[in-house]
């Protein structure tokens, strides 16, 4: 699962973009499924007379209030969090339990809460087809810090309960995870996964295998990816960064990821320690 988490001050930009068509159509029937009162949240998804700029006025009276008192908006107010399986990814759910969509934008409602409560909100927000913006009844726990690490973490929980495939490999914080950006990217390309994600998977695999850092440089060249050295003064290896046959940006140009930027168990001299602890267990045992 992948959760994106962005924060800003705008809550009528958001919810006009949730209850729209999506920037590719992929919204669809966008209407609230939990709320702190959903007699008092007006759904622009299931109500006529109702408005995304009303749902906005309400989501925002406790902010209005507190702007009363102290003259100016809170800052970053608004917390938004999207929640979608990996393309592809199966649903372990029997045929008489609830079933999760393959690919969908949608989680169920118990996972849609999860992920805003493990980020840092006290109970379930209002979410429509892709989201779980805060209410006002709803105020946030105190600490925010590392929000979307947490709610990653949360996210690998849903994903073993209802055996979803996981994306990104790694130990706990040190993976860094695809953004929505590369996720369409790797759809429109009909990759089974973005770049990012296949470049982590083929640093361990090369690790795995490689018995000297030149053993490593040749096993990642063999599985495809595009390596570039980074030398210094005395020509050796200060730092590397990849890239996938096919990535390129905006420019034409191709997308190289720094190692570190990928996982930061995988720097170079992660990579060389862990190649010389290898050597060396491979001595004793031999």
């Amino acid at each position: 699962m992948i959760p994106d988490v962005s924060r800003g001050n705008g809550i009528r930009p958001l919810l006009a973009y949730l209850y729209g068509p999506g920037r590719r159509e992929e919204h669809e029937d966008p209407h609230l499924v939990a709320a702190w009162d959903l007699h008092g949240a007006p759904d622009p998804g299931r109500h006529p007379r109702a408005s995304a700029g009303r749902l906005a006025d309400r989501l925002d009276q406790h902010a209005q209030l507190r702007a009363a008192e102290l003259g100016a908006m809170p800052p970053n107010r608004v917390w938004h969090c999207s929640v979608r399986a990996a393309p592809g990814a199966p649903s372990s759910a029997t045929s008489s339990g609830p079933r999760w969509p393959t690919g969908s934008y949608a989680p169920p409602a118990s996972s849609r809460r999860r992920a805003p409560a493990a980020g840092g909100w006290r109970c379930a927000t209002p979410s429509t087809t892709s989201t779980s913006p805060p209410s006002p009844s709803c105020p946030p726990a105190p600490g925010m810090h590392r929000d979307a690490m947490r709610a990653q973490a949360e996210c690998r929980a849903i994903e073993a309960e209802w055996g979803l495939r996981r994306v990104g490999i790694g130990e706990r914080t040190s993976t860094s995870y695809p953004t929505s950006a590369e996720i369409i990217k790797a759809e429109r390309h009909g990759w089974s996964e973005p770049s990012r994600v296949w470049l982590q998977r083929q640093m361990q695999l090369a690790l795995s295998e490689a018995a000297d850092l030149d053993g490593y440089f040749a096993a990642l060249a063999e599985r495809g990816v595009i390596v570039r050295v980074r030398r210094g003064e005395d020509a050796a290896a200060s730092g590397y960064s990849m890239a996938r046959p096919g990535d390129v940006g905006a420019g034409g140009q191709t997308v190289h990821f720094a190692a570190g930027r990928l996982d930061s168990a995988m720097t170079l001299p992660r990579v060389l320690q862990h190649l010389s602890t290898k050597k060396s267990t491979e001595g004793i045992r031999s």
